[in-house]
């Protein structure tokens, strides 16, 4: 009997440690219907959702450390995490829906994903795999990402279920995008300092100058180039280059959206104020800007180019939506212990490491 209780004991034992071990084992961060999620795809979704706290109304990036942020009454961590649950889950939606429609990628779709991917791993390959991401997780997440378009296509591109007509892409995209050219006028000096009341004054004068030449009807390019001029002089730089290329000063900007040469004051008075065709002298807090804007369905090749991305602008909020209602008949299930191992605050160090080592 002591024999038989030793054997079950060491039984026992081994069973709890191979049942522990079960529980513990953190190289998937979740299981939909029955497939396991490798844990780099989760870390990449954790990292993006770090990129979509940081623009999102009520982060604060002046704080001394950043985790104190809290959005949505959640603190930033916990609001991190819960994201890129979401986004884990949306990741098994879209395999899920993707196969039970019958698509596939054809060979050039997944040599392009393929190119992305080693374009985006030879610059960022010592960080991913310090945060634990390998390569072929990357490959998984932008595979992914290619079928949730090809998904969002079948179902409100030509021919799918919900097919957006092109009147309605159109008028969304006059209502929404703005195409302008721009002279720009620093309020800063060349050491960054800004301008004193007298020569912020001169400056005004100047640019008044340029906004009555565009409305007299001189060439708004060749007023953009004598811009660059002055404003070059000293600098190398050869006019003969710059005479032999066709100017391109055509600017575009979302409604509602900033980006790295337009503020959003900028932008708003790009809508609300400047009239197609006709300059208009605007300001923010960094310079004074002659605006001249222009009619966005006059340039047919440029809304070719970009139609997929209106269309994704009109549509994309809606479709997350859909996933995440047929998400709710999903087979998943998050694996606790991935998510307790892997926080966002490694990933924040050790991009801190990168730049530092990168710069």
């Amino acid at each position: 009997m002591k024999i038989i209780k030793k054997i079950s004991a060491v039984l026992l034992t081994a069973a709890m440690c191979l049942s522990l071990a079960s529980c513990s084992d953190t190289s998937y961060s979740a299981k939909s219907e029955g497939e396991a999620i490798p844990a780099g795809v989760y870390i990449l979704a954790q990292y993006n959702a770090l990129s979509e706290a940081m623009s999102t109304e009520g982060y604060d990036s002046t704080l001394k450390n950043v985790w104190d942020n809290k959005l949505d009454g959640k603190s930033l961590q916990t609001w991190v995490n819960d994201r890129a649950a979401e986004m884990l889950k949306q990741y098994a939606e879209v395999e899920k829906e993707f196969k039970a429609e019958g698509l596939e990628l054809d060979e050039d779709t997944l040599k392009s994903v393929e190119s992305q991917v080693e374009s985006y791993w030879s610059a960022g390959e010592e960080l991913y795999e310090n945060i634990g991401i390998s390569k072929d997780s990357y490959l998984l997440y932008m595979t992914n990402t290619q079928k949730y378009y090809e998904l969002f296509n079948a179902y409100y591109g030509t021919g799918g279920k919900e097919e957006i007509s092109d009147e309605a892409l159109e008028a969304h995209y006059k209502d929404n995008y703005a195409q302008f050219k721009m002279i720009s006028f620093s309020k800063t000096d060349s050491s960054g300092q800004d301008l004193d009341a007298d020569a912020l004054a001169a400056l005004k004068k100047e640019a008044d100058e340029y906004l009555a030449k565009a409305k007299d009807g001189e060439d708004f390019d060749a007023l953009i180039a004598q811009r660059k001029k002055e404003t070059s002089a000293g600098t190398e730089s050869s006019d003969e280059e710059e005479e032999e290329s066709e100017p391109n000063n055509m600017m575009m900007v979302k409604k509602d959206e900033a980006s790295l040469y337009v503020s959003s004051k900028l932008s708003t008075a790009i809508f609300e104020d400047a009239k197609i065709g006709e300059p208009i002298l605007l300001s923010d807090d960094n310079a004074y800007y002659v605006v001249l804007r222009y009619n966005v369905t006059d340039d047919a090749e440029t809304y070719q180019q970009i139609r997929q991305s209106v269309l994704y602008d009109l549509k994309g909020d809606d479709y997350d939506s859909v996933l995440e209602k047929n998400a709710e008949n999903l087979n998943f299930e998050m694996n606790e212990a991935a998510v307790k191992k892997f926080s966002p605050k490694k990933i924040v160090k050790e991009q801190e490491k990168f730049s530092e080592k990168n710069s």
